[in-house]
């Protein structure tokens, strides 16, 4: 069934609020199933839902609403720091054709990359390691799990994102436990742990982002230069209502730049790396334009933090073209001060923290956005620049 909430608010909320609204709804309540409208005084959701329900979704529609747009009071609009023209349209349709040809669907978010689709992936991915070792970073592989009682709880991460956290959970190493699990797994399909079945915290998220354990690594660490890594990860946020293939899975690819100094030092690298990133969409003849934005912040948490970042424009965010007015987030450029060097004791020789940022290539978003440039056809994108 459709749900509306008449709201006036959103007849005076920029444009940033009502994207952040959009988003902020895909976390009202279990029952939605899509966000049909958002705007012109008007929030339509799609819900399974029976009429009790219905009222209970309303609510929460209210609810966040009101808490949204009230984040983003105090962030100002702001034109295009940079735009791009590409050279001939790009058609969202394509996404489509190619998901039909390329992805299987194996679960909610989740999606197996098949023949030249895993190829492409390859390819940008090889392009973005290449750019961050010409600026001079250092190769890293990491883990796609984090601890949940090390960098987190001290910076606030579960507070601030939580709702995209996935959390680890394993049965109890108790025989009895373990053995009647195995029987109900055999005898009534049982297909997860239930209250029955002894279950325990692991200790551990599926990683939401790849810097986290590069922080962790150099904990406690004393650099007498700028540090720079690179590595690509397996990153993993859940989504609610809103996955969709290559744009928002559950699990995606993102290779992250992470930067550790002097604030001087590490502001010149991220623009090099910037620099660097809008040549590659010159290269491949992407259209986009580069923005101030906020991080996905849970909606409660919000406000000061979304004002700050797009005040001080601590986060650069790249939007390639997809056709039809659509685009995505392919690429952002973060500064964090102290924000972890703090809680990880990472200082410079002289004692002082130092400083971090990174930046974060989406592979997945950069394959859609070439995709939706170049056709479905693996003939029409084979012919790319070489990374």
């Amino acid at each position: 069934m459709i749900i509306e909430v008449m709201d006036d608010r959103l007849t005076s909320a920029p444009a940033p609020a009502l994207a952040g609204l959009e988003a902020d709804l895909a976390f009202c309540h279990p029952a939605i199933r899509s966000v049909v409208a958002v705007g012109g005084g008007r929030i339509a959701v799609r819900a399974e839902a029976d009429e009790a329900e219905a009222e209970s979704v309303r609510q929460g529609i209210r609810r966040v609403a009101e808490l949204s747009i009230a984040s983003y009071r105090f962030v100002p609009d702001s034109e295009p720091l940079w735009t791009r023209s590409a050279g001939g349209a790009s058609d969202i349709s394509h996404l489509a054709s190619f998901r039909d040809r390329a992805l299987v669907k194996l679960g909610p978010g989740q999606y197996a990359l098949t023949g030249a689709a895993a190829t492409l992936r390859s390819s940008i991915d090889a392009r973005f390691q290449r750019l961050a070792l010409a600026c001079g970073a250092e190769p890293w592989h990491l883990p796609s799990i984090e601890s949940t009682g090390h960098l987190l709880p001290r910076v606030g991460y579960l507070a601030s994102h939580g709702q995209h956290v996935t959390w680890g959970v394993h049965l109890t190493p108790r025989f009895e436990s373990l053995r009647r699990f195995a029987s109900d797994a055999r005898e009534r399909a049982a297909i997860e742990p239930t209250d029955d079945h002894e279950v325990q915290a692991a200790g551990f998220i599926l990683e939401p982002v790849v810097c986290h354990n590069v922080y962790r690594a150099l904990a406690g660490s004393r650099l007498a230069e700028t540090r720079l890594v690179t590595a690509l990860g397996n990153c993993y946020r859940f989504e609610g209502c809103r996955f969709a293939p290559l744009l928002r899975q559950w699990e995606f690819s993102m290779r992250e730049a992470v930067i550790v100094g002097e604030p001087e030092a590490l502001r010149e690298v991220r623009q090099r790396i910037l620099d660097a990133t809008l040549t590659v969409c010159e290269e491949l003849d992407l259209g986009g334009r580069l923005e101030i934005a906020t991080d996905p912040f849970f909606v409660s948490e919000a406000g000061s933090a979304r004002a700050f970042q797009a005040m001080q424009s601590t986060k650069l965010e790249l939007r390639l073209d997809l056709g039809d007015g659509a685009a995505t987030a392919a690429a952002s450029f973060n500064l964090h001060g102290t924000h972890f060097t703090g809680p990880m004791d990472i200082r410079g020789p002289d004692g002082r923290l130092l400083e971090t940022a990174c930046v974060g290539w989406g592979i997945e978003r950069w394959m859609a956005a070439v995709v939706a440039r170049r056709g479905p056809e693996p003939s029409a994108w084979r012919g790319l620049p070489p990374p």
